[in-house]
């Protein structure tokens, strides 16, 4: 038989094989949830700030007036520089890097807007500086964003996209193609969605065959995808997973080829497969040639999960074959990288979801980082494993690969300035941060407050904090600079220095360190920018000086690229000494004739004998912003403090809301260009909530939800009041209101007035 007379013959040989297989080796689905499960769950998790849809009628149905305001983020996209990042001696070829969240499922507390408090730290991502897309993803049909992450991610600049995910499982796929209107009913509600929830765009994964029924179904795809992406307008994203082909099928492609090809392109990337190959690549960069498609639009899955030995089923595979994945992440990284695509790692939370969180916990509590710490940092940064990780792969050592030590992810990701082009911020908030028990006089570590809308944009602190802080241990004596992320109610980053490597007793051990001999281990960047030095600009760094034992000192340390010479200048200013634990603000111009400021660090210089580590200073807060920035305070003022009531089902929730005000027009009536403004509290980046002068929390709406517990110990009547903090600027407090303590009490089964 001539096969050519059927041209569909490999589509039914596929179905068939796919049939035959589930008759051969049939799996069960396990017993869920039911319907009104599910339904009661959803209202459960969007009471905290938690969005998602199960069926295309929940997705039908939905309206702006569905809407709670403690489900909006309100940190705006901050706009990245473009200009190449200063990295000395590290040049070579790099990767975009998206991140697709699937961690333990996704939704969980500690995303929500009040979260309860932790024994460890949970998955989050303190390198974002290398991350360009990042994914939330969860086995639901809609899945978007939780403000917490949306928040923290533009903050950072970066890009957060949903997931419309349509499963083996989904029923009624053909509803993605109903209109009205002519329009596509899902793509006008999502991409409505998209604006509404404040986010970037969506990752489309189609994972079901196309249904016989439906006529013209590839056709009417393509035009879903083209509609979406025109509804949602230029600066949102797209992206297709490689899972449907053009003939219908669910067949993996793990790469770009004439299967994907039309899907893609229809919308602004591809997220391929996991089992790609050398082969893959080099096919997929031809092809993307012949039709015209930007290989740093095609990101090759990673799947973390393939370094394991413990996963029931077939073994999954990513590249390389044999170890891929986990902590060799990286090595599939720099094959990307040479060959011009871009990156898509699976399930980054995959350290803090396969070790052990009893063990993390153990370890936490002793002072010591958790073992999913420090494989997360290892993954990363190169930073040496545990010897024991107490994992459940116990065929060999799967993550202790030869490679990890000189692949890490920060090798080969595309890292991007710090901040845009005349704004940045951070006060070194964590996404988690330590909680204390006082009572015993000496603070006692009892747990982590979780806090990711808050998480600041981090110094990642390498080198010498990461992968070769053991070689240095092993050198000869040398004195080093390092920092240390301070937790706690009052963050901030920590300064030291000591001296490091191996010595004999009758060895000098004296060293001095002058700003004239600069090397890596003396000089510590913190930030990295690409920012005009022309003046229109001021740095206002916030600085404690330490009660230092020794006669080492510390500098700040401006680095600035010239754009006609193409050379490098710096610029150090040394600190005058101050009272110890006083906090001063230290303001400096950046100005240099034709360049861009490029990196702002720490230096130490001096002369002592001392090897254990010694603080030097400690930094509260670094803030860049344009001069005329600095009278914004004065223009805006908090107002209208009042209890309201929210209906949760039958129950009500107690909320204190209130709203921002311009005050002074001839300070607010133009807002500085290049500073964030959000589109739901204007220039608040967030809000302080005070019962009787004590903070009970910090959120990023206009709405705060209380509890019970926020009211013990205190009297009849409480004073309640509210502190914006601005962009880039100071804290604003609110007028004061006194209530009675019974009308924030929330009572189950009360109703709403």
């Amino acid at each position: 038989m001539d096969v050519s007379t059927f041209p569909d013959w490999k589509r039914v040989g596929r179905r068939i094989g796919k049939r035959l297989r589930d008759v051969l080796n049939p799996h069960p689905a396990a017993p869920g949830p039911s319907a009104e499960e599910r339904r009661i769950q959803r209202l459960r998790d969007a009471s905290i700030g938690l969005v998602y849809f199960d069926t295309f009628e929940e997705v039908a149905s939905w309206e702006f007036a569905d809407v709670d305001p403690i489900q909006q983020p309100n940190q705006p996209l901050l706009p990245r520089s473009t200009g190449k990042v200063y990295c000395p001696g590290l040049d070579g070829p790099k990767t975009k890097l998206l991140l697709c969240h699937d961690y333990k499922g996704g939704y969980h507390d500690y995303e929500s807007v009040r979260p309860a408090p932790l024994d460890s730290e949970l998955y989050s991502c303190r390198y974002l500086q290398f991350v360009d897309i990042f994914i939330y993803f969860s086995h639901k049909l809609v899945c978007i964003p939780p403000p917490t992450w949306t928040n923290a991610l533009h903050r950072n600049g970066v890009k957060v996209l949903g997931t419309l995910l349509i499963e083996p499982q989904t029923p009624h796929m053909e509803r993605l193609f109903i209109r009205r209107d002519g329009s596509f009913t899902v793509a006008k509600q999502i991409a409505d969605m998209t604006d509404t929830y404040g986010f970037d765009g969506w990752l489309v994964n189609v994972e079901q065959d196309a249904p016989e029924s439906c006529k013209a179904w590839s056709e009417n795809l393509i035009s879903f995808l083209s509609a979406l992406r025109e509804v949602l307008g230029e600066k949102k994203q797209v992206i297709w997973y490689d899972a449907l082909t053009s003939d219908g099928d669910v067949y993996y492609q793990n790469g770009l080829t004439s299967m994907n090809c039309r899907f893609a392109k229809a919308t602004s990337g591809l997220f391929t497969n996991y089992k790609w190959t050398e082969e893959n690549l080099a096919e997929s960069k031809l092809f993307a040639r012949q039709i015209d498609f930007s290989t740093g639009d095609v990101f090759f899955g990673v799947d973390l999960w393939a370094q394991n030995t413990d996963m029931s089923g077939s073994a999954r595979v990513t590249y390389p074959p044999r170890g891929g994945g986990g902590t060799n992440t990286g090595l599939a990284m720099s094959k990307l990288s040479l060959s011009g695509f871009s990156t898509a790692a699976f399930a980054p939370g995959w350290s803090y979801e396969h070790f052990s969180t009893l063990t993390s916990t153990k370890l936490a509590a002793n002072g010591r980082p958790s073992i999913a710490d420090q494989v997360d940092k290892s993954l990363w940064t190169g930073a040496p494993l545990p010897n024991e990780l107490l994992c459940n792969c116990r065929k060999g050592r799967p993550h202790h690969t030869e490679f990890y030590r000189n692949h890490p992810i920060v090798r080969y990701a595309q890292e991007y300035p710090a901040g845009s082009s005349h704004f940045f911020e951070t006060r070194f908030a964590q996404p988690f941060q330590p909680l204390f028990d006082q009572g015993s006089g000496q603070p006692r570590k009892v747990g982590m407050r979780p806090s990711l809308s808050s998480q600041d944009c981090l110094p990642n602190l390498l080198p010498v904090s990461a992968s070769n802080w053991d070689d240095v241990n092993k050198g000869p004596m040398t004195r080093v600079i390092y920092g240390e992320l301070n937790g706690g109610p009052q963050p901030s980053l920590k300064i030291f220095t000591k001296l490091a490597g191996c010595y004999e007793e009758s060895e000098e051990r004296t060293t001095r360190v002058s700003r004239d001999e600069p090397s890596p281990l003396t000089e510590l960047v913190l930030f990295k920018f690409y920012m005009p030095a022309d003046g229109s600009l001021v740095a206002s760094i916030g600085l404690r000086s330490e009660n230092s034992q020794c006669n080492i000192r510390c500098g700040l340390k401006m680095t600035f690229f010239n754009l006609v010479k193409q050379t490098y200048l710096c610029k150090t200013y040394t600190l005058a000494p101050s009272m110890p634990h006083r906090e001063t603000d230290t303001s400096l111009a950046i100005q240099e004739d034709k360049s861009m400021l490029v990196a702002l660090g720490v230096f130490i210089e001096g002369e002592s004998d001392q090897s254990t580590p010694n603080a030097l200073l400690e930094i509260t807060s670094i803030i860049i912003r344009p001069k005329q920035a600095v009278a914004i305070d004065f223009g805006y003022r908090i107002g209208g403090v009042h209890i309201r009531n929210r209906a949760r089902g039958s129950d009500v929730e107690k909320r204190i809301a209130w709203r921002w005000e311009k005050v002074l027009l001839e300070y607010g009536k133009t807002w500085p260009e290049g500073m964030p403004w959000s589109q739901i509290t204007g220039p608040f980046s967030m809000f302080q909530v005070r019962v009787d002068e004590q903070i009970i929390g910090e959120v990023y709406c206009l709405e705060f939800p209380l509890r019970n517990e926020d009211m013990e110990g205190l009297g009849e009547n409480v004073t309640i009041s509210v502190a914006g903090r601005f962009f880039g600027g100071g804290l604003v407090n609110s007028y004061s209101i006194t209530v009675p303590k019974a009308d924030l009490m929330v009572h189950e089964g009360s109703e709403c007035p």
